[in-house]
This record gives structure tokens, sequence and C-alpha cells, in this order.
């Protein structure tokens, strides 16, 4: 390919993320005119959307469902689905909403009744990480997080592939003082945000490659990523898993349990799938309390 054809590619891309952009600007728009109450009645209309006219990766959620619940009926299966349609875009239209809301606002929507237990995992001067989901409000966890603690969170995200998007979503984290870690930097970066006592905060969900570590998920095996393991074992510092859950009045519950992996025994390698699979047995726990609020649209059992 010659130098003209890649940059055509190129300024093809980038006006296709350009109008990808001005649709999701606009739609932001719209929503910010109508205002945050509206939320629960336009969660509805996208969910059916979605779910029922698009059918956007519908078959990808059935499936998962149908393994992770075989005890339901196909009907009860498609309701559970249709919820999580719901969810998701009550979730996304919750991040597009947020210039409604002040820090005040924020706090108050989470129940700060379990972050003690971060704070005095902070306080033992070790840097602390914090492992999340797709699960219910991800990216409202960890501005909450920050806000009731008064500290800034190092967030690690995957670069999107849109600029003008990352761009967008990099300003709402960063307007809650939460500092954006792209994913892919050197590891001898992350080691240090540890190492300076500082949190980072990772979503952990995401499917490994065909090599990753195993774990069991629902009683099938999936594969993870071994990083976090990796980092947290080798800097010995604590880890604790945290979920926002929605509740029926819109507010959070913050879901806080600790990974104590001083105590995995064995090699390092044993000890990072020890580590995986207590990560994800916690979340399948959460999961079968609010099975509606996970991101179902992942192929979690590809490999």
């Amino acid at each position: 390919m010659g130098k003209k054809d890649s940059n055509k590619i190129t300024k093809v891309m980038l006006n296709k993320h350009r109008i990808e952009y001005f649709v999701f600007i606009i739609f932001g728009k719209l929503l910010t005119i109508f205002g945050f109450h509206s939320i629960k009645s336009t969660s509805k209309i996208l969910a059916f959307l979605f779910f029922h006219i698009f059918k956007i990766r519908r078959q990808i959620v059935l499936n998962n469902l149908t393994i992770a619940f075989p005890k339901l009926t196909s009907s009860e299966i498609n309701k559970l689905a249709y919820k999580n349609y719901k969810s998701i875009a009550t979730t996304f239209l919750e991040i597009f909403s947020y210039k409604k809301l002040t820090k005040e606002d924020m706090k108050n929507i989470f129940s700060n009744k379990n972050f003690h237990i971060i704070l005095e995992k902070y306080n033992e001067n070790k840097g602390l990480i914090m492992l999340t989901a797709h699960f219910g409000n991800w990216e409202y966890g960890a501005v909450a997080t920050g806000l009731h603690l008064n500290l800034g969170i190092n967030v690690l995200v995957k670069r999107q592939k849109n600029p003008y998007v990352a761009k967008w979503l990099n300003g709402f984290r960063e307007q809650y003082d939460n500092v954006q870690i792209n994913l892919g930097v050197s590891v001898r970066e992350l080691y240090k945000t540890i190492t300076d006592k500082k949190i980072v905060g990772i979503v952990g969900d995401q499917r490994g490659k065909r090599d990753g570590i195993k774990v069991n998920f629902f009683g099938q095996t999936t594969r993870t990523f071994p990083g976090t393991a990796a980092i947290a074992i080798k800097t010995q510092c604590p880890v604790l898993v945290m979920f926002c859950a929605r509740q029926n009045d819109g507010n959070y519950e913050a879901i806080i349990e600790e990974i104590n992996h001083l105590e995995f025994q064995g090699t390092k390698e044993e000890k990072i799938q020890q580590f995986n699979q207590k990560y994800m047995s916690i979340l399948e726990k959460s999961i079968r309390k609010y099975p509606e609020q996970w991101f179902w649209m992942h192929n979690i059992w590809k490999y």
C-alpha cells in the first residue's frame, strides 16, 4: 500500500469518526435539554429499539443468559435480556447527563456506608488496586469513590477507536478529578503509580486471549488476563473489588469485597489463577443478585 492510499484511508476514518462524534454529541445535547429525570423513560425507548428492532448483539446476550441461568425458561431469558438492554441504556444515558450533576449531586446518589473500607485500605500506605466490572454504572463508581474519599483515582482505560469520543470521555473523568491512564502504557508506569501509594481503578471483566488464565464462571470455563494479578502480587498492594449496583430509586450502592492475595499459595502462575478465580467468583455472586446489570454483550465464553 502506497503512502497516498494510506493517507486516503486515514482521512476516511477521521471523517467517519467525526460523523459518529456528531451523532454522539447531538444525542447528548437532546438528553441535556430533557434533563436527568427523562432517563428512565428514554432508556425504555432505547431498549426497545436495540433489542427488538436493531437487535444489536441480541443473540450473544440470549446465549450468555441461557448458559448462565439454565433453569430459566425461554420467556424468562427474553425478559431478563430486555431488562439488561434497559440497564445498559440507563448507564450510557447517565454518563451523557453528567453535566447536569454537581460533585455534591454525584456524591448523593451513592450510599457511602461502604466507602470506609476503601479508606482503611488506602491508609495502609501501600497503594491500592480497585477492580470493577461493566456492572451497574462503572464510570459513576470511579467518580463517586474519588469524591467520597476526596482523592483522585487513576483509571486504567482501553483506548477508544474514535479519538473524539475518547476526548469527551476523558473530559468527563477529569471533571471529577480522576486521571486517565491508557491501556498499553508500560507496566513500569503502572508499578510506579502503585508504589507512589496511589489508587488505580481497573475494569477486569474483559475476556482474555485464547491462551489466557483459565477460570470458572457460571460453571463454564473462560479466559482472563494475568496483568492485574501479576502487578498486585509483585507489589503486595491491597486489592478491593467494587461494583456499583443500581437501586430501584435510581441511586447506587457500592458492593465492596477484598481479594486477600497474600493468602494464596503455590507458584506465581498458580497465585495468578487463584486471584483471577476469586475476582470472577465475586463478580458472579453480584451478577446473581443483580442479573440485569452486567454487560452480557461480552462474548465471555468464546474460547
